[in-house]
C-alpha cells in the first residue's frame, strides 16, 4: 500500500434554491424494505447503476423476453440531457438532468409525478474543457436507500459565477431536500472536477467519485467522497496520490462487497517510467472509512499513463467468488483476487479483449464487454478455475454498442448515432431484436435499467419504456 491521502473534514449543510413541482395527482410510497450493500436487483427496483454494487448490470430476476417488446410510453420533454443510468423503485422511473433536475415519472404511463430542480447547473463555458453542453448538472447515476426511502444525487452547480459540487438527499415520501452538502475539496479547481461515476452506499455513506472533465485539462485529481447518509458529519475523502489526473470516472460507478469494502479503477496518472509508481491505471480497494487496503496495476502502468490507456475505463465488476474482473482503453481484460489485488502485475489471470469504455455486464460465468469504438459486444468466459477465454462476438449491424444491461435471457445495448436498442441473444450472441427510440440521441455510455417488467432508455430529451 502507498500513497494514501485520508482526510476527515467538517462541513456544513448548504446548497441554492430547490423547486418542487408535483402535477396532481402524487404518489404513494410504499415502506421502504430492507437491503443489503450487494443485493442483486429484484425484479421489481432497480436502485443503483447495474442493478446491485457488484456493478454485475444484470436482472436475474427479470421474466424471460419471448415476444418482442414493444415502446409502452415516452415521458414528456425534460430540462435537460440524461446521462447517468436511469433508477426504477416502487413503480416509478427516476432520472435527473444537466439542469440539475431530478424527475420521477409514473412507470405506467411515463408523465412526470413530481420533479425537483435541484440548483442552477454550471455553465459549460466555465469549465477549462468538457464535452457536456450547454450546461453541466447531474452527470452520475443517483442511488436510493429503500431503507430510508431517500434518493441520493449528485450534481455539478453554480453560485454567482463560481462552480461547485453538492450533493443532495431527498424523500421519496415528500419530494422534498432533506439536505444539501458541498463536497468540495480545499485546495483543488472545482472547474475541473467532473463528477462522473455512479453513486453508491456503504456504512451509512453516499460515495462519490471525481476525475476531471473530457480532454483532461486542468489540475484535477481523482477523488473519492464519502458523504453521511444522514446529511450531517465529517466527510470521508480519499485521493488518489497522483501529482495530477489519476480520475475515477467510469460510469458504472464506486463498486462495494458485502463487508462495505470500496473498489475503485483510476485513468492515467502522471508518473512516467523510471518514476515511482503513482496509483494511475489501477484498481484501488478501500475500506468502508476510504482507507487504502490494497491496489493492482498492469506491470505496463507507466507506458499507459504515457498513452492515456486509461484501466478506469470502466468499473470493476465483483463475480461473487472472490475475484474481480476489469478491462480499459489498453484491451487488456485482468482477473483480479478481491481479497488482495496483487500489487503491480499481480492480476490471476489476463486476456486481451478490445478497448472498453463505460460499463459492462456479468451473468455467470460469462462476462459481456462493451467494444464501443469497434460497435461489439464480446463474451469473455470465466473458469475453469482462474482462467478466461473469449466466446462469441456481436456486432452491430449500425456499428454502435454501449454500455450492456441482462435481462429475461438478452443483452441490451444501444447505438447512440443510429438511436437503436439492441436485443442479443444471450447464448449464441444472434441479434433478437432492434428497436426504435423515441428519446432524442442517447447520451454517452448509455445504458438500460431493467426492472418491474420495463426496459428503460434514456437520452438527451426524454425517457422511454418498453415491455
Amino acid at each position: 500500500m502507498g500513497g494514501l491521502a485520508l482526510v476527515l473534514l467538517l462541513a456544513g449543510c448548504g446548497g441554492g434554491p430547490h423547486t418542487t413541482t408535483t402535477p396532481p395527482p402524487t404518489t404513494t410510497s410504499v415502506p421502504p424494505t430492507s437491503v443489503t450493500t450487494t443485493t442483486s436487483a429484484a425484479a421489481s427496483s432497480w436502485t443503483t447503476y447495474g442493478g446491485s454494487f457488484s456493478r454485475t448490470s444484470s436482472n436475474p430476476s427479470f421474466p424471460a423476453v419471448t415476444g418482442t417488446p414493444t415502446a409502452r410510453w415516452t415521458s414528456p420533454a425534460l430540462d435537460g440531457g440524461v446521462y447517468g443510468e436511469p433508477l426504477i423503485f416502487d413503480g416509478q422511473v427516476l432520472v435527473a438532468t444537466e439542469n440539475d433536475t431530478v424527475y420521477d415519472l409514473s412507470g405506467t404511463t411515463g408523465k412526470v409525478e413530481w420533479s425537483d430542480h435541484l440548483a442552477p447547473p454550471a455553465p459549460a463555458g466555465d469549465l477549462p474543457c468538457g464535452d457536456i453542453e450547454p450546461t453541466v448538472g447531474i452527470t452520475s447515476a443517483m442511488v436510493i436507500d429503500p431503507t430510508d426511502n431517500m434518493i441520493y444525487a449528485s450534481g455539478e452547480t453554480d453560485t454567482n459565477g463560481t462552480v461547485g459540487h453538492e450533493v443532495f438527499g431527498i424523500s421519496l415520501a415528500t419530494h422534498r431536500v432533506v439536505w444539501s452538502r458541498d463536497v468540495d475539496q480545499p485546495g483543488w479547481t472545482a472547474a475541473a472536477q467532473l463528477q462522473r461515476i455512479g453513486l453508491a452506499l456503504s456504512d451509512g455513506h453516499v460515495l462519490v467519485g471525481f476525475g476531471g472533465n473530457a480532454g483532461d485539462c486542468g489540475q484535477y485529481h481523482g477523488w473519492v467522497v464519502g458523504v453521511p447518509e444522514t446529511g450531517t458529519g465529517p466527510l470521508l475523502v480519499y485521493q488518489v496520490p497522483t501529482a495530477r489526473e489519476g480520475a475515477i470516472w467510469a460510469p458504472a460507478g464506486v463498486t462495494v462487497n458485502a463487508a462495505g469494502d470500496a473498489f475503485v479503477a483510476t485513468g492515467n496518472g502522471s508518473a512516467a517510467a523510471g518514476q515511482p509508481f503513482d496509483h494511475g491505471d489501477a484498481v484501488i480497494e478501500l475500506s468502508p472509512t476510504l482507507v487504502e487496503m490494497s491496489y493492482f496495476a498492469p506491470s505496463n502502468w507507466a507506458e499507459d499513463n504515457a498513452d492515456d490507456g486509461d484501466l478506469g475505463s470502466t468499473s470493476p465488476i465483483l463475480l461473487g467468488d472472490g475475484l474481480v474482473f476489469e478491462v480499459g482503453k489498453e484491451t487488456t481484460a485482468y482477473l483480479l483476487d478481491a481479497g488482495a489485488l496483487g500489487g503491480i502485475g499481480g492480476q490471476v489471470a489476463s486476456l486481451d479483449v478490445c478497448d472498453s469504455l463505460g460499463g459492462n455486464a456479468y451473468q455467470a460465468p460469462d462476462v459481456y464487454v462493451v467494444c464501443p469504438d469497434a460497435g461489439e459486444i464480446v463474451q469473455v468466459h470465466i473458469g475453469p478455475g482462474h482462467s478466461m477465454q473469449k466466446g462469441w462476438t456481436w456486432s452491430s449491424p449500425t456499428g454502435g454498442a454501449s454500455s450492456p444491461t441482462i435481462a429475461g435471457g438478452v443483452i441490451w445495448t444501444v447505438d447512440l448515432k443510429a438511436q437503436l436498442l439492441y436485443g442479443i441473444d444471450l447464448t449464441t450472441g444472434g441479434t433478437r431484436f432492434s428497436l426504435p427510440l423515441d428519446v432524442g440521441p442517447p447520451e454517452h455510455f448509455a445504458t438500460a435499467a431493467v426492472a418491474a417488467g420495463m426496459i428503460v432508455v434514456a437520452g438527451s430529451t426524454a425517457v422511454e419504456a418498453f415491455r
